[in-house]
């Protein structure tokens, strides 16, 4: 998966002012909801990177697993609005088994390589010296 331009905008209450990419089905009819509405179990997940954001200033970015979806999220603010850029990386199949097993062992094998990456050399190098 490489979409890259799918994002959606909250106010400084989480309502959702604009969606872009993929988000317009799922997100789009909820334009001046809060976010939280229309992801009810995404607030306890994302509220508390939303909340470093707006309190530095600073883009926050974090891998997150919601809805059968392993998504990469860069959370920028401008003053008390946030623009959510999703990214994302893998997602469960539930077919089959057979596809939900491959899919599971996908997940865990990006979340893993993105454990390694925020490694030092050294620690990396041990962890992979353990494999």
């Amino acid at each position: 998966m490489t979409r890259t331009d799918d994002r959606y905008v909250v106010d400084h209450d989480d309502r959702i002012v604009t969606v872009v990419g993929h988000f317009e089905d799922t997100l789009g009819p909820f334009l001046g909801h809060s976010l939280w509405e229309a992801s009810p179990q995404a607030e306890r997940l994302f509220a508390p990177y939303f909340a470093e954001a707006r309190r530095t200033g600073r883009g926050v970015e974090f891998t997150s697993f919601y809805a059968g979806r392993l998504a990469r999220r860069r959370v920028v603010p401008t003053g008390q609005i946030l623009t959510v850029h999703v990214t994302p990386l893998e997602e469960l199949d539930v077919r089959t088994l057979a596809t939900l097993s491959e899919s599971v062992l996908r997940v865990e094998a990006e979340l893993a390589r993105q454990a390694s990456e925020r490694l030092d050399p050294p620690a990396r190098a041990s962890l992979q010296a353990l494999l």
